[in-house]
């Protein structure tokens, strides 16, 4: 395995990902880190954009007829 860049826990669990990393995997403000365990029990991280409700909208087709107040309302109850 190579080590590409090494960064320091903080003392309130905090980190930051390397230049190199951020670099590489065009990390930036608007990324979410993704932590997970693989089979073997060992940690692996992930890296995506951030969703947004927006450009979520019209993503998903269906046949069930929708009304876009109601469904906002929804989110609230």
């Amino acid at each position: 395995m190579l080590i590409l860049a090494t960064s320091k826990i903080q003392s309130n669990y905090q980190t930051t990902i390397p230049k190199e990393i951020r670099k590489n995997y065009d990390i930036n403000k608007e990324t979410v880190v993704e932590w997970t365990i693989n089979e073997k029990g060992n940690p692996e991280i992930t890296f995506r954009k951030k969703r947004s409700f927006k450009k979520l909208a019209g993503a998903f087709k269906t046949e069930e007829k929708t009304n876009a107040v109601e469904l906002k309302r929804s989110l609230y109850e």
